[in-house]
C-alpha cells in the first residue's frame, strides 16, 4: 500500500506517464550517499520537477535507477535509519518508503528500457509560466545549436 501525504511538499512524480508513489519525492536525502556524479545529478532532477517537465536520456535514467537500487539493497539498514531520522518527522514510514523506492526505481528501469530517446517526468501539473519558459529555452537552444559538420 502506498503512503499518502497531504503536504504539497511531497507531490507524486509522473515518470513516462506513470505515477510513482509520493514517497519518491523524498529520495533526494540520498544525495549525501556515495553515487557517481551522473546518478547524483539524476536524483536531483528526479526530485526537483514540481510543475516543470524534466527530460533525461533513457540510458541515463536506466543506469541511475540501477545504481540506486543496488545501493539501497546493499545498504538497506543504513538507508532505513536515514529515512527514519530525516523523513520520519514528515510522516514517512521507513520500511514502506524503501520498499516503494525500490519498486518505483524498478518501474523506472522498465520504462526507460522501453523509451525511445529521452524519458520525461513531472510532479504536479505544469504551470503556464513554466511551460512558456520551457518553450523559450527550447527555441533558444534550437536557434543556437551548432551546425553539424
Amino acid at each position: 500500500m502506498n503512503q499518502h501525504f497531504e503536504s504539497e511538499e511531497w507531490p507524486s512524480i509522473q515518470f513516462e506517464g506513470e505515477f510513482l508513489p509520493q514517497s519518491v519525492s523524498g529520495i533526494s536525502i540520498l544525495l549525501d550517499r556515495d553515487f557517481t556524479g551522473r546518478t547524483a545529478d539524476w536524483i536531483w532532477r528526479l526530485r526537483h520537477c514540481k510543475e516543470v517537465w524534466k527530460n533525461g536520456e533513457a540510458d541515463w535514467c536506466l543506469s541511475s535507477a540501477s545504481e540506486i537500487c543496488d545501493h539501497l539493497l546493499e545498504h538497506r539498514d543504513e538507508i532505513v535509519a536515514q529515512i527514519r531520522a530525516r523523513l520520519g518527522p514528515h510522516g514517512f514510514d521507513e520500511t514502506t518508503t524503501i520498499d516503494e523506492w525500490l519498486t518505483a526505481l524498478s518501474r523506472i528501469r522498465v520504462l526507460a528500457q522501453a523509451a525511445d530517446g529521452d524519458c520525461r517526468w513531472i510532479a504536479g501539473r505544469p504551470t503556464e509560466r513554466a511551460e512558456e519558459t520551457r518553450r523559450r529555452i527550447l527555441a533558444f537552444l534550437d536557434k543556437n545549436r551548432p551546425a553539424d559538420t
